[in-house]
């Protein structure tokens, strides 16, 4: 049998959506921190929200993804960097993540810009997190240092 992980995040919330606040904290005790709608819709200092999370783990899961491809063909990375933006809208049906901006830039020896964008395109397409999140468009942008 395959490897089978099952990972914790908790989260908890005290009074009502406007006025009131929680903390999101990740099973392995690597961060814990408090979370409002004030955080998720303004620019706020020392507060996290879900759409920074859900960045987090694209770019993380995407990143992984892209070096473990960049080494099976030959060309491991120096370095690789990734931000995901995650949009939250207000539509009509409610409040949707509708994109997940992916902006990568390597550092990788040996390897021409079209087939880091190919590695980093089958990236985008196989990551776990990007398959979970088929439902949102995920745009990618990948480009090597210096170029």
């Amino acid at each position: 049998m395959g490897i089978r992980v099952t990972r914790s995040a908790d989260a908890s919330w005290q009074g009502t959506v406007p006025d009131g606040g929680g903390r999101i904290a990740l099973g392995s005790g690597a961060f814990e921190g408090p979370f409002t709608l004030k955080a998720r819709v303004e620019d706020v200092e020392r507060g996290t929200n879900p759409e920074e999370l859900i960045g987090a783990a694209e770019a993380g899961c995407f990143t992984m993804s892209l070096a473990n491809l960049l080494s099976e063909a030959g060309h491991p990375p120096v370095d690789l960097r990734t931000t995901a933006k995650v949009r939250l809208e207000q539509l009509d049906a409610g409040f949707t993540i509708t994109q997940i901006e992916l902006d990568t830039v390597g550092d990788v020896p040996g390897v021409d810009a079209d087939e880091f964008a190919a590695l980093a395109l089958e990236a985008k397409a196989t990551c776990p997190v990007s398959r979970a999140l088929a439902g949102t468009e995920v745009k990618l942008q990948a480009r090597l240092a210096g170029g």
